[in-house]
């Protein structure tokens, strides 16, 4: 299961202030705030061996470092 916090764009790409979470590519929530989209991903990965990874901007590839609670 691979979980993904990103920045939240509508359906034309219009970048927005929030921030989603994507399960294995499929949005599972939007936040306002990049703490709570944290806090859903370290929810689900704390049930399992996942490890979420934070996106720079919702697009392109993924941040080099995974989310550690520390970066919270």
């Amino acid at each position: 299961m691979r979980v993904e916090v990103t920045r939240y764009r509508k359906r034309d790409g219009f970048p927005t202030r929030h921030w989603a979470v994507f399960v294995d590519g499929e949005l599972l929530v939007v936040t306002l705030y990049r703490k709570g989209a944290e806090a859903v991903a370290a929810a689900l990965t704390g049930m399992n061996d996942a490890c979420p990874v934070r996106t720079r901007d919702g697009q392109g590839d993924a941040s080099p470092a995974p989310l550690t609670p520390s970066d919270a």
